[in-house]
């Protein structure tokens, strides 16, 4: 009862407290402390059965898999994050293109690594594909795409290939 409360609090695009303790109060997360120009949230709330949880993402609810499990009906917490960065790289590469007055085509692959046991990447690989006509963009989106990736401190090694048909 109380995830359903929750879903439709959170789709609803507003805000609840949760009783912490007697007379404590806390509020859930919000973007309303940081600054404007990067205050975004999402919420990852319980199903309804409790067996699993959802996550609501600008009003969109996105079923998420145990990492642990392997019934992957869903996908799992590397599986965001790795398509985060490569739709990321995706809509990148494609201004990029634009930008040259270049064919916009793009398609982006991922391969990945963990290190046994730990949540942390080991290896990181992107494979972007651009269309024959955007082939003399490929060094120059490299170097970009690489940049990007490096901006966002990861910390780990990444082996970005552009390639055309």
């Amino acid at each position: 009862m109380r995830a359903e409360a929750d879903q439709k609090m959170i789709t609803a695009g507003q805000t609840r407290t949760n009783e912490t303790g007697p007379g404590e109060v806390s509020p859930l997360p919000s973007p309303n402390h940081l600054p404007s120009a990067v205050a975004h949230a999402l919420f990852v709330v319980p199903t309804r059965t409790g067996a699993s949880f959802q996550a609501s993402i600008r009003g969109r609810m996105l079923d998420l898999a145990d990492p642990n499990s392997a019934d992957w009906v869903a996908p799992t917490p590397d599986d965001l994050f790795v398509a985060s960065i490569a739709s990321d790289f995706a809509w990148l590469a494609r201004r990029f293109l634009v930008s040259r007055g270049l064919d916009d085509y793009v398609s982006v692959s991922a391969a990945w690594r963990t290190h046994s046991g730990q949540p942390r990447l080991a290896q990181f690989d992107m494979t972007v594909t651009v269309s024959k006509a955007a082939e003399a963009a490929c060094a120059p989106l490299v170097a970009v795409l690489q940049n990007r990736f490096a901006a966002r401190s990861f910390g780990i090694p990444l082996h970005v290939c552009v390639q055309s048909p």
